[in-house]
């Protein structure tokens, strides 16, 4: 007889409440950081795009509002190159680096020089999920406990836990106890990655949007405005 497979949730009512209620408490604080200013005009996919950023940053969703972001600026670029004359099917065909050497001509300096900085340290990173070079230069605490005795602590902890002993925290304080701790990046140790890329994210991500937010809105005001 085959086992059971392991389910996501167990209870689709009660997991709905409780992402309800953690969704809530989420955008309760991260809307207060974002702008509540209509944009300027701008065509429709466009502000589909600024808007699916926008809610998944206000719902914690970090990374992919990160990944959107960049989209967001080629979309912006491209969307210049259309009003010069370059048709759907070319720019279709065109990735964020030909579109920024196409677009040059027809912005300033000051608006190249962001777009192109944005496509290296944002677009290309994310767009490939390159989390190595994301979590690049961030240190954490390691404990290195010998081979020998890890298996039996963890055990003899897990049991302590069990049986009401030890809480989960106290256990894992006791597990390094007496263990010296070396800052290692994930260069030394790759599953560092993960946690120092989420957490250089939820530094940074409010103010690389603020930033993109505002050149978007007078990008669009520079260059989408309506002339009637």
């Amino acid at each position: 007889m085959a086992s059971e497979k392991q389910k996501i949730y167990l209870n689709k009512e009660a997991l709905i409440k409780s992402e309800l209620e953690r969704t809530k408490d989420i955008l309760s604080k991260m809307l207060d950081k974002l702008p509540n200013e209509e944009l300027p005009f701008m065509e429709p996919h466009l502000r589909a795009l600024y808007f699916e950023t926008y809610f998944l940053l206000a719902g914690g969703f970090y990374n992919a509002s990160l990944v959107l972001m960049g989209i967001l600026l080629e979309n912006i670029a491209k969307e210049k190159l259309f009003m010069e004359g370059v048709k759907d099917e070319e720019l279709e065909k065109m990735n964020f680096r030909r579109a920024l050497i196409r677009v040059k001509q027809f912005i300033s300096d000051e608006e190249f020089k962001f777009l192109e900085d944005r496509k290296s340290y944002l677009r290309n990173p994310y767009a490939h999920y390159n989390k190595m070079k994301l979590s690049e230069g961030i240190y954490f605490p390691v404990w290195k406990i010998p081979s020998d005795d890890l298996v039996p602590k963890i055990i003899a902890l897990d049991k302590k836990v069990k049986d009401g002993g030890l809480t989960e925290l106290q256990a894992r304080q006791e597990l390094i106890k007496g263990v010296k701790p070396e800052m290692m990046s994930s260069k030394e140790l790759r599953p560092i990655a993960h946690i120092a890329k989420n957490e250089r994210e939820k530094s940074q991500v409010i103010d690389v949007f603020l930033e993109i937010d505002k050149f978007v809105r007078d990008f669009a005001e520079k260059y989408f405005k309506s002339k009637k």
